[in-house]
């Protein structure tokens, strides 16, 4: 019976010592306390693409710049899932299409009857894509009004490049039914156009778009791109906000003259739960140290001061009031 009762209290003895360990060893490593609770996870869309490094961009300079923090990369399926990801707060931050960003958060289109109103802008003026038409230079077509009854190749099923372009074409009067298309990528698209088995090719894209490029450096096939006209811009713009219309360089493809067009947007937004203070820190943080962001992909060297506030969402109060600060916001 007594050796029972030793034994008994040795145990005891044996977990007042583990407790006491883990005790010290909590209170000597100070940094488990501050991380935990203060993560920050970025969703980066795939590897490979271009938010994934310049997600690495914003990490390096919170990680750099605002301490007790701990920043997670994650990948993701891309401008979709992204922003799902922020809207939920299953991530704090991420790169997304200005487009998806405004159905998340108003409840429409792709995102009806799944509305994610806690989606915020930290911040925009990341290069998007301009849209490509691409016409053989033989063909005559000179107006968006003249695809009514073309083969077109229109990219990839569920992709930017087919809501873009059949957004637009309402515009000219012209709808889906008016044409028959061919879901096929970019380079297939292209390809099919010098073959002759379709009238046009569309790609959105940053510029130089790599298939578009590559038929004007062979030059072995004359091409033309149509412009959109400026009133059937101003009316689609006026409609679809988080477009943008650029101008397409001459020297960019040798065709000797500009080239207007519709162009996509991308921006970073931020979940809305996340607090005004920290929000603040990490936009003073990213628009001063710019460098990371416009080395981390040619998309991040459009990013500036200027251009970063976004007027067609609502901008996080931390990052508003670091743009009020500058200037750029009223």
């Amino acid at each position: 019976m007594k050796s029972k009762k030793i034994g008994f209290m040795t145990a005891w003895l044996a977990v007042l010592v583990v407790i006491a360990v883990v005790g010290i060893s909590s209170a000597a490593d100070p940094k488990k306390e501050t991380i935990k609770g203060v993560n920050i996870s970025i969703s980066a869309g795939p590897a490979g693409g271009a938010y994934y490094p310049l997600s690495v961009g914003m990490s390096e300079i919170i990680g750099k710049n605002i301490p007790g923090y701990k920043v997670d990369v994650v990948t993701s399926a891309g401008s979709i899932e992204n922003a799902t990801m922020v809207g939920r707060g299953e991530s704090e931050i991420s790169i997304t299409n200005g487009d998806v960003a405004h159905e998340a958060y108003t409840g429409t289109g792709r995102y009806e009857k799944k509305k994610l109103p806690n989606i915020r802008v930290l911040f925009g003026g990341i290069a998007g894509g301009p849209l490509h038409v691409v016409v053989p230079k033989a063909s005559g077509i000179k107006s968006y009004a003249q695809m009514k009854g073309k083969r077109v190749a229109i990219g990839p099923q569920g992709g930017s490049t087919p809501y873009m372009a059949l957004s637009l074409l309402k515009y000219y009067g012209v709808q889906k039914s008016d044409m028959r298309l061919s879901y096929l990528n970019y380079e297939d698209g292209m390809q099919a156009l010098q073959d002759g088995h379709v009238d046009v090719s569309m790609a959105v894209g940053p510029m130089p778009l790599p298939s578009v490029k590559q038929m004007a450096t062979f030059g072995k096939f004359a091409f033309d791109m149509p412009s959109v006209e400026s009133d059937k811009a101003q009316a689609f713009l006026k409609d679809y906000p988080f477009f943008n219309l650029v101008t397409i360089p001459a020297p960019m493809y040798g065709l000797g003259y500009e080239v207007k067009t519709i162009s996509s947007t991308n921006i970073v937004v931020v979940n809305a739960k996340v607090s005004e203070d920290l929000v603040y820190r990490i936009t003073k943080a990213i628009f001063e140290n710019l460098g990371t962001m416009h080395t981390a992909h040619p998309a991040g060297k459009s990013i500036k001061l200027e251009n970063a506030p976004v007027r067609y969402l609502p901008m996080h109060p931390g990052s508003e009031k670091y743009f009020r600060e500058k200037g750029v916001m009223k």
